[in-house]
């Protein structure tokens, strides 16, 4: 009896040891698993950065390519950038050529398949966006820094920041399937908030629709076509190409003539040939509005959105003001 109670001792003791050991290895599993490592996300520029910690929440690590401040036209690659790419899961983009200039050459040198075009990782954030300015006749390098698939300026319209954030919650959803429903949620709240504010800055614009602006480039027609400004004159007479005298010219005259009061430029412009049409339009004012989160010491998509609408406001006030 005593032998008999020993073995069963012992047996219950390897039982329990082998209990013990396939949890221990179930757990390192777990620590090392690459189901429970955040998803390594590349945005190329800082809304779409933004945007993708609102949906990502704490299950990726967002790097972001370059500041509000920067021009997404013309970027100087660095090396950072390229050991981003090698790790990334997922490469978000504006898309519509806006980072022709530097973006492909990147995800080429990554040699990272994952966010190639395609690829489960790849993510052009225009996806789903009702595009405007696209062209009617063809064109060629002679006309500037022309955008064959329209303007690339989306962003600026809080509605297609909702399509953005969806896009890349389908996109992190694609490379990290269990965490889905967390995407999802945070995808919801966020769509909410942006929907909510863009009631909000809809009331506050009323009185000024149809209010009509010169601006430098051709980047605010999203944000003027939601808020039902009117921003069709352009300062640039071809796209990234200084507008020569001549034309300025014929843009102060037009000023004049319809007492166009407002110019609007972007924060990486050169404001001299603004500064230049206002000297000559009496009682007009150049107006720098944010365009991008962490331009003029914002520090969200909403803080941008608010600031720049709120500016436009300001300076239709103090040019009604000063008639």
């Amino acid at each position: 009896m005593k032998f008999l109670y020993t073995g069963k001792f012992y047996q219950k003791m390897q039982t329990s040891i082998f209990s013990f050991v396939s949890l221990v290895w179930v757990l390192v599993f777990l620590v090392s698993s690459p189901v429970t490592a955040k998803v390594s996300l590349v945005a190329s520029i800082s809304d779409l950065k933004y945007i993708a910690e609102q949906v990502a929440g704490d299950r990726a690590d967002v790097y972001g390519m370059i500041r509000g401040v920067d021009d997404p036209h013309f970027v100087m690659t660095r090396p950072d950038f390229l050991v981003k790419l090698s790790e990334a899961d997922v490469l978000c983009v504006v898309g519509l050529d806006l980072e022709v200039g530097w973006i492909p050459y990147l995800q080429q040198q990554s040699r990272n398949m994952k966010i190639q075009k395609g690829q489960p990782g790849y993510c052009d954030t225009s996806f789903g966006v009702k595009i405007l300015g696209e062209p009617t006749v063809m064109m060629d390098r002679s006309m500037g820094d022309m955008h064959i698939y329209g303007n690339p300026h989306y962003w600026n319209d809080p509605i297609n920041a909702i399509q953005i954030a969806q896009n890349i919650k389908n996109a992190l959803t694609r490379v990290d399937p269990l965490n889905g429903e967390y995407y999802e949620r945070n995808f919801n709240q966020f769509k909410t908030r942006l929907i909510q504010l863009t009631k909000e800055e809809m009331k506050k614009m009323e009185p000024y629709f149809g209010l009509r602006v010169a601006v430098f480039h051709d980047q605010f027609v999203y944000l003027a076509s939601r808020f039902k400004l009117n921003a069709n004159l352009t300062i640039e007479e071809r796209p990234g190409v200084p507008p020569s005298v001549r034309y300025m010219d014929q843009v102060i005259s037009y000023m004049i003539a319809e007492k166009i009061k407002i110019i609007l430029i972007g924060p990486y412009h050169n404001p001299k040939y603004a500064e230049y049409v206002a000297s000559k339009v009496p009682g007009s004012i150049v107006v720098t509005l944010p365009v991008s989160v962490g331009a003029l010491d914002t520090t969200s998509y909403e803080d941008a959105l608010r600031m720049s609408l709120q500016k436009i406001r300001d300076a239709s006030d103090k040019t009604k003001s000063s008639q």
